[in-house]
């Protein structure tokens, strides 16, 4: 029996890539698949935390507790995905409702978000981007708030 790295066996090693790929199989289930919108949103969630980073640096203003505070949210984004994708399953539709406009909002999100640290990096940013992204500004719904009891404020008296 062959040993690597002086404590794994070729056996552990061999049954990584099943291991793996089942991992990846009901991750890409929870989040109610892999499909355009899923990837765009991913793809604008690692821009974010890189342009984040190099902005830090850029400006001198790098801190590891935004750092956190960031990755924080975006798991944040993730669960509010997975959890959009469990209702959609009890809902009489059979279409994944709830879960797309969580993943649009947040693909509104990241994606002002990388394009506001470019900006403050001094990258100009086509005014055609500007203009389309300006329509949406305030049009949106408020954020979620908490009132001092821990539970959602609503506007119901």
């Amino acid at each position: 029996m062959k040993v690597l790295f002086g404590y794994f066996k070729q056996e552990h090693l061999d049954s990584l890539p099943l291991l793996f790929t089942g991992s990846m199989t009901g991750l890409t289930a929870l989040f109610g698949g892999w499909d355009t919108a899923f990837q765009v949103f991913i793809t604008c969630v690692v821009l974010d935390m890189l342009t984040g980073i190099i902005k830090g640096i850029y400006t001198k203003e790098f801190s590891s507790k935004r750092m956190r505070q960031g990755f924080a949210t975006k798991f944040g984004y993730f669960i509010v995905i997975v959890l959009a994708t469990q209702f959609d399953k009890l809902m009489p539709e059979d279409a994944p409702i709830l879960r797309t406009i969580a993943v649009w909002f947040y693909i509104f999100v990241e994606g002002s978000s990388v394009l506001e640290n470019l900006a403050q990096m001094g990258v100009p940013i086509p005014q055609a981007i500007i203009d389309r992204l300006a329509v949406f500004q305030g049009k949106g719904g408020d954020e979620a708030k908490l009132n001092k009891d821990g539970k959602f404020e609503t506007d119901k008296k």
